[in-house]
């Protein structure tokens, strides 16, 4: 993540001072190392799951669902690397990312509220990253769920871990982790090529048309993750030039991983696709025997790994410009405590799974009520800041309104994005009030001061 700080005017067209010199100290991303990075945060273990569970619900149109929601991640990838060309012509600003670009377009406020839904909201997910790895570790060794929990907490301090001991980059790790997965994935879809059975694409839309729409709603994770990835900008070397690129090939990758997941999950498992909370598991001991259930529990805790460690990273980088100037502070105690909250909450969140037995679509629930409305906000940013008409603004409008169709999925879980919004509102509140009886006691001392004033003679 990463780094090599310049000094820019405010209107240049790199990244502003102060952002840079918060996000990374040293040489920054390369292009490989940036897609490693981006496809961290967008690829999850959701995809060994989601895909089948979308194809139990709709059949073979599940596939449509799949394909059209990344269809739609193409204009809201791309939207952000319009939305941060424009955010870097305006003033230099400590935040980065999503709260930098809601701050330019809302105000600092809305800013700081879009900051505390990512920074105290979201990192729940990493709970259920853990989890989602672990039910694959328990699936392949017969352990029940003692055994997925005890992965998870390793999965969550792992990445914590990681991040904190990488310094500014974790991005050697993140590349291994990310071509491990990319090899796991498509060496699973070729292996099950024998077991294929065209006849389960037969009949396109088994359960009627209208499937496709709670099809869709629950591969709706696949949009997810590109919010996390504006933090990283500042850390990629040249973003100007290099973030397009990356981007480019992170869609392609993504693109790929998903087809490689979502076809052979139907062609071999058909109908019973979703019946199973390990389809991919179900589908290599289809192909390879029993033993191949350990390849796929490897797969799942390599992909839980390597997203955790794509978003403590970027909760890190997002911490870092939230922390106040302190001279006193080292470089490491700065990065302890960027993480310090987000790990909180993630460990909040394997303790009540360690008490209470809910399963991590749950705790991929409560993350989604956060994690859209930063997604929203984000994207909704572009329709400020970008020149209405151009291409990058119609990208966001439809983006924007792609995702906002998603806050309906979230429903109840809303109330946790309001309730930190309620937080950072009330936390504002005394300071205005301060500022404003400051301001009327320097009036009233400047009215008081007129009338003493003695005349001349």
């Amino acid at each position: 993540m990463p780094q090599t700080p310049v000094v820019p005017s405010p209107a240049s067209t790199q990244e502003p001072l102060i952002a840079d010199s918060i996000a990374a100290p040293v040489k920054g991303l390369g292009t490989v190392s940036g897609v490693a990075l981006y496809v961290s945060a967008v690829i999850g273990p959701g995809i060994l799951t989601l895909p089948a569970a979308a194809a139990q619900i709709a059949g073979p149109l599940s596939l449509v669902a799949v394909g059209a929601l990344l269809l739609v991640s193409v204009p809201a990838a791309f939207a952000f690397v319009d939305i941060h060309r424009a955010s870097v012509q305006r003033p230099a600003t400590a935040s980065v990312g999503l709260q930098r670009y809601a701050a330019l377009a809302f105000g600092d406020l809305v800013g700081r509220i879009v900051a505390a839904w990512f920074y105290v909201g979201v990192p729940i997910g990493a709970t259920a990253l853990g989890l989602i790895g672990g039910s694959y570790v328990s699936a392949a060794t017969g352990g029940g769920r003692g055994t997925t929990v005890v992965v998870a907490w390793v999965i969550v301090a792992l990445a914590t871990v990681i991040v904190l001991a990488r310094g500014g980059s974790s991005s050697a790790l993140t590349l291994v982790l990310a071509i491990a997965l990319t090899v796991l994935i498509l060496g699973a879809a070729l292996v099950s090529i024998p077991h294929w059975r065209p006849a389960h694409l037969g009949t396109l839309a088994p359960h009627g048309g209208l499937a496709i729409v709670p099809a869709a709603l629950t591969v709706a994770w696949v949009l997810m993750g590109w919010e996390a990835s504006t933090n990283f900008t500042p850390l990629l070397r040249d973003p100007q030039r290099r973030l397009p690129r990356v981007i480019a090939i992170s869609l392609a990758v993504v693109v790929l991983l998903y087809a490689a997941v979502a076809l052979p999950e139907l062609l071999v498992l058909g109908p019973f696709a979703g019946g199973t909370n390990a389809p991919v598991s179900a589908m290599l001991r289809d192909a390879l025997g029993a033993p191949a259930t350990s390849v796929a529990a490897l797969l799942a805790v390599v992909l839980a790994l390597a997203s955790a460690v794509a978003y403590m990273t970027s909760f890190r980088e997002l911490g870092r410009s939230l922390l106040p100037p302190t001279p006193r502070l080292s470089a490491t105690g700065r990065e302890r405590l960027a993480l310090a909250a987000p790990a909180a909450v993630a460990v909040a969140g394997l303790v009540l799974a360690s008490i209470v037995p809910v399963d991590a679509s749950w705790f991929v629930r409560v993350c989604a009520g956060s994690q859209i409305p930063v997604y929203l906000l984000a994207l909704a940013s572009g329709l400020v800041l970008l020149r209405a008409g151009s291409r990058g603004w119609w990208l966001a409008l439809i983006a924007t309104i792609v995702v906002a169709a998603l806050l309906l999925s979230a429903g109840a879980y809303l109330l946790v994005p309001a309730a930190l919004a309620g937080v950072v509102l009330l936390e504002r509140l005394p300071r205005r009030i301060r500022r404003r009886d400051a301001a009327e006691e320097s009036t009233e001392a400047d009215a008081g001061g007129a009338v003493t004033v003695p005349a001349d003679p």
